[in-house]
């Protein structure tokens, strides 16, 4: 037994608990927001494809390509921006 650090253990086990309950804490968060956006974005789609909001359509076919910065997200979605543009015209 050693006089010095006995508890030492303890605490480190203690403190990898305490950060695994913030990592699961985090990802419950973390699914929170990513469900938040998906129920946000499937509402969006729901004013676009039935044009209750007027103005939406092409407010979103003229600034949506701008609001993405990744080359793959434009690539994405060039078809949905190209459909708004479609529809605005109709």
């Amino acid at each position: 037994m050693s006089l010095l650090g006995g508890n030492d253990l303890k605490e480190q086990q203690k403190i990898n608990d305490l950060e695994l309950k913030i990592n699961r804490e985090k990802q419950k968060l973390n699914k929170k927001l990513t469900r938040q956006k998906i129920l946000l974005g499937a509402f969006m789609v729901e004013l676009l494809e039935t044009g209750k909001v007027e103005g939406l359509t092409q407010y979103t076919a003229d600034n949506l390509e701008d609001f993405l910065t990744r080359p793959g997200d434009k690539e994405l979605m060039s078809d949905l921006i190209g459909n708004l543009k479609k529809s605005v015209f109709e």
